[in-house]
């Protein structure tokens, strides 16, 4: 009898997961093109194919929701900052990676990009800024690896780490709002996300973030 009720409580625990996980998807894809404040719980129940009032009861509130999604955007992009973060690349190479990562996000996903461009990074619809913690930690491994340049001598002694990853940081931010934005480029196709990515590898080589250019 317990391994039956220990069966069942397992399956109810997937389908509770994956009714959430189809939630988010169908909150990303509302939000984004409605914008955070003229998307209903109902906007979201319907494009979710679930009911409304099992959105409330799994997540309560839209805030809820965007905090969820922001959670869930900074855990992943950490998990791969931190994989980049401990190869033993150069500096250069380690900085370009994250560049292609987001960039290659903002294509393949350019609901999300433009939901955290407007609706959490410029924004402040959340009172208290979901687990900031996430984003320090990220722009500490992006400090690491820059630490780690300056041990090679791939950058200059008297570089200021934390600096350059709040810079580094930073100018990725503002080109994937750019993008998002429609400010550089409209729909960018693959080709053209190629051009783009190879003149971030130029600027990230020719040392804007005080990584020293290759001779």
């Amino acid at each position: 009898m317990k391994t039956v009720q220990k069966g069942t409580g397992q399956i109810r625990h997937r389908q509770k997961e994956a009714r959430q996980a189809d939630i988010l998807r169908a909150s990303i894809t509302v939000i984004s093109k409605k914008g955070y404040h003229r998307t209903r719980i109902s906007d979201i129940a319907k494009e979710a194919d679930v009911a409304y009032g099992l959105v409330y009861h799994y997540f309560g509130s839209k805030e809820t929701i965007l905090t969820a999604i922001f959670e869930s955007i900074w855990e992943r992009f950490g998990e791969r900052i931190n994989r980049i973060s401990k190869n033993d690349k150069p500096t250069v190479a380690k900085l370009t990676e994250i560049s292609d990562y987001m960039l290659d996000t903002c294509i393949a996903r350019p609901d999300l990009i433009r939901l955290l461009v407007q609706e959490v990074v410029r924004s402040s619809h959340i009172e208290q800024f979901p687990d900031v913690k996430i984003v320090r930690r990220i722009i500490g491994m992006i400090e690491t690896i820059f630490l780690e340049g300056m041990k090679k001598k791939e950058l200059s002694a008297d570089s200021d780490a934390r600096l350059l990853s709040f810079a580094f940081f930073g100018a990725m931010e503002t080109v994937l709002s750019a993008i998002s934005a429609g400010l550089y480029g409209e729909n960018l196709n693959s080709r053209e996300l190629k051009v783009l990515k190879k003149k971030m590898r130029l600027i990230i080589g020719g040392g804007s973030f005080g990584v020293r250019p290759e001779e």
